[in-house]
């Protein structure tokens, strides 16, 4: 009798089991992002106020030219993943009446030494009050979220090509070499950086920028640049060190894009840690950029809105 009272009650348990997960409404919501909510999405209008600076108008414009491919989501602080754009998230965990706190966090490739996606750190976390509702489509277009720089982001290295130049040519050994370095142009209504390679003007180049420092330790350090070139191009920086003070370390490259405007990041925060000797909290740096031609064939190289920002991060 006392087996058969537990057969039942186990038979009655399991069906119980089974009923509630029949009853379990597992219908999702749906956060649709697109690359549009992320154009120009950085208020700048008080930059230099908060960060004690005097940028100019194309600086500033600069610093909200980015071409986010990702974003990182998060829903009352659940991390829901990194997505590649344009995205259609699903959202379990919704009620359908109360509001939800929605986080995105605008990320990239970030190319060179380690191809990684990475939310840009740079930027303060908006947070936004949202109604979710399962089976409706939330989209971030009507609601797009604004962000404002972090008042510790610091841009160490800054040059949009505004009518002068930071880049010379690195000396060449050869005197047959063309000495060769990126001059300010006029071109598709903004000033860049233009190198043309051909049979007359020399087809290579090596340019270095002028030095800078850039701290070490406890932070985040990266290059951005952003390009439209007919040829690949390397970059290299060097740094005081101990034993090799005027050594060049290998950052990454750029493919050739001879149609479309791209932006490139590098983190350099390993390449300065591990390399850098000198004493102190910060290292002298220098970058260089580097390309090839064809005889031949003309190659147009051109860069803009390159920067170096870092962030302290403990």
């Amino acid at each position: 009798m006392r087996k058969f009272i537990y057969l039942i009650t186990s038979v009655l348990l399991i069906f119980i089991g089974i009923s509630s997960c029949k009853r379990a409404d597992l219908t999702p919501a749906y956060i649709v992002v697109t690359p549009e909510d992320f154009e120009d999405c950085i208020d700048i209008s008080n930059f230099n106020e908060t960060h004690d600076q005097n940028f100019d108008q194309e600086q500033l414009v600069a610093l909200t030219r980015h071409k986010f491919t990702h974003v990182n989501v998060y829903v009352n602080n659940k991390n829901l993943g990194c997505w590649e754009l344009p995205c259609k998230v699903p959202v379990l965990d919704v009620n359908n009446t109360d509001s939800c706190t929605l986080v995105l966090i605008p990320a990239f490739p970030m190319s060179g030494m380690a191809n990684t996606i990475s939310g840009y750190p740079f930027l303060n976390i908006t947070r936004q009050r949202v109604l979710l509702q399962k089976d409706h489509v939330y989209e971030v277009a009507k609601n797009r979220p604004k962000y404002v720089y972090s008042e510790y982001a610091r841009f160490p290295y800054f040059e949009t090509f505004a009518n002068s130049t930071s880049f010379s040519p690195v000396p060449s050994p050869s005197p047959t070499q063309a000495e060769l370095t990126f001059l300010p142009v006029a071109y598709e209504d903004k000033n860049v950086g233009e190198i043309i390679l051909n049979d007359a003007n020399g087809l290579h180049f090596d340019v270095q920028s002028t030095a800078f420092p850039v701290p070490v330790g406890s932070y985040r350090v990266v290059l951005e640049i952003r390009y439209k070139t007919e040829g690949k191009m390397d970059i290299s920086a060097k740094m005081s060190g101990a034993y090799y003070p005027h050594r060049w370390y290998s950052v990454g490259g750029i493919n050739a894009s001879p149609n479309e405007w791209k932006t490139i990041h590098f983190d350099l925060t390993n390449t300065i840690n591990e390399n850098y000797g000198s004493a102190g909290n910060s290292t002298e740096f220098t970058l260089m950029l580097a390309g090839v031609g064809e005889e031949g064939k003309e190659t147009r190289y051109y860069i803009d809105d390159v920067k170096v920002v870092y962030i302290r991060t403990a």
